[in-house]
Formats: structure tokens, C-alpha cells, sequence
């Protein structure tokens, strides 16, 4: 079927469109845009994979990585998950230093 072909060009489209926000360190995704998006495109990979059409469900499956990625670099996720939070305290050794 042509429609698979036209679908699944259009997914990797919109899946490449994403990267640029992926490399982006300062860009900030909300967590309910990227958790519903990666939540979406499992739905439709699944839905694809079950009719038997192969492309689309790959193309769903790799668009739903790449927001999956996106949620965990970008929507403070992976803060959440290491516990890692953006300090002003120096990571440099204090040592008195006395004067003789």
C-alpha cells in the first residue's frame, strides 16, 4: 500500500524535526508534551505492528525513542532521576590556609 510509505515518511520527518531540540542543552520541554507525544506514538506503533504494517510501526516506534530521549534530557526528568540539582557551590577543595 502506498499509504504505508507516505506515513511512514511523514513520521520520520516529524521524528528528525526533533533533534534540534534534543542537542539544544538551554531548551526545556514540558513533561506532559514530550511524556503524551512518547505515550502517542507507542499507541500508534502498536496499532501499526498489529495491522501489519511494518514502516509505519517502525517509523512510530523510532519517533517514539527519539521523544522518550527528548523527555529524559530536556523536561528535567533525568534531574529527577539522578538527583542531580544545578547548585552555585564549588566542587573545588576548601583548605585554610594560615599565614607564617
Amino acid at each position: 500500500m502506498w499509504q504505508e510509505y507516505i506515513i511512514t515518511a511523514v513520521t520520520l520527518v516529524l521524528t528528525v524535526s526533533v533533534l534540534p531540540t534534543i542537542r539544544d542543552r538551554h531548551a526545556h520541554v514540558p513533561l506532559a508534551t514530550t511524556g503524551l507525544t512518547t505515550v502517542g506514538l507507542l499507541v500508534k506503533a502498536l496499532m501499526f505492528g498489529s495491522m501489519g504494517m511494518v514502516y509505519p510501526a517502525a517509523g512510530a516506534g523510532l519517533g517514539c525513542l527519539m521523544w522518550a530521549l527528548l523527555a529524559y534530557l530536556r523536561s528535567g526528568v533525568r534531574d529527577r532521576l539522578v538527583g542531580t540539582t544545578p547548585s552555585s557551590k564549588s566542587t573545588v577543595a576548601e583548605f585554610s590556609v594560615g599565614d607564617d
